[in-house]
């Protein structure tokens, strides 16, 4: 098994130096952020109803609840109502643990989940989730004063502890370096067989981790991946025709069913929403 650093999710950031970004989703009913990691702590702040598959772990969240990703951990969200989801992402550096903590081996473990009623954490988020971007140096002082301030608050109700760096266990490693070999191989036929024997487990147990840690079958996980893609290519102006070609699919009728069956819209009428 290779160093599970090199399966590190590649994201393309804005960086001008610091290291917080957020992001506004509206989500619809279903599956709207896919299983993914990265080396940033996250913080969920949603305004609507859903799960969150933390680790394999399902985390039931409503409106105005305070959910924590710790870095390196594999999450994806689904939704089962309409409505705002605030997903605010900062790197570990941005809390400067290395001139706070006696130790470079150890770091803040947030939270997987805090109650609503945590009045203190929700006015924290509520006042950071409204700072208008581009964000000014005033603001990013503001900012920087409110994280600390929700970093004290956490620690002083024992909501967070300071803990050795996080280890990544064997079977995650599996699920991410087969993560890796889907997403880029989306353009070609994948088996599970084939998927397992890249990470080096047998078909059945790597079947087994992978419901456990994802929620989902690796078919059902291929599935949703290449249809984002395809639509993806949609919305860049790529034909039907280039698309059946590019993710073998066997024509254009199983494609579109696939396609309206998962977005309840058909590619023709998507792609012409996207012209408007």
């Amino acid at each position: 098994m290779q160093n599970y650093v090199k399966y590190r999710e590649e994201i393309v950031r804005p960086d001008d130096g610091f290291m917080y970004y957020q992001y506004n989703l509206y989500a619809i009913p279903g599956p709207n952020v896919p299983l993914h990691w990265h080396e940033e702590v996250e913080i969920l702040f949603p305004k609507t109803d859903g799960v969150m598959i933390l680790d394999g772990k399902n985390i039931d969240f409503h409106e105005d609840d305070i959910l924590f990703i710790n870095s390196r951990q594999l999450h994806s969200t689904y939704h089962t109502n309409p409505g705002w989801s605030y997903h605010i992402v900062l790197h570990p550096d941005l809390f400067c643990t290395n001139n706070i903590l006696d130790s470079k081996n150890k770091s803040f473990h947030f939270p997987e989940k805090i109650d609503p009623a945590d009045a203190t954490c929700k006015q924290i988020l509520e006042d950071i989730i409204h700072i208008p971007m581009p964000i000014s140096d005033t603001n990013k002082l503001f900012i920087m004063s409110k994280l600390f301030e929700l970093m004290f608050h956490l620690m002083n109700n024992g909501y967070s502890i300071i803990e050795s760096g996080p280890k990544m266990t064997v079977q995650t490693q599996y699920i991410k370096s087969a993560i890796k070999y889907i997403n880029q191989n989306l353009e070609h036929k994948i088996s599970v067989q084939s998927i397992a024997d890249n990470v080096g487990i047998s078909k059945e147990h790597f079947m087994r981790l992978f419901k456990v840690y994802t929620g989902e079958t690796v078919n059902s996980y291929i599935q949703t991946h290449r249809l984002e893609a395809a639509k993806n290519d949609l919305t860049a102006g790529y034909s039907l025709t280039d698309i059946i070609y590019k993710y073998d699919y066997s024509d254009v009728s199983y494609f579109c069913r696939l396609f309206k069956n998962h977005y309840g819209i058909s590619p023709g009428k998507y792609r012409s929403s996207c012209k408007l």
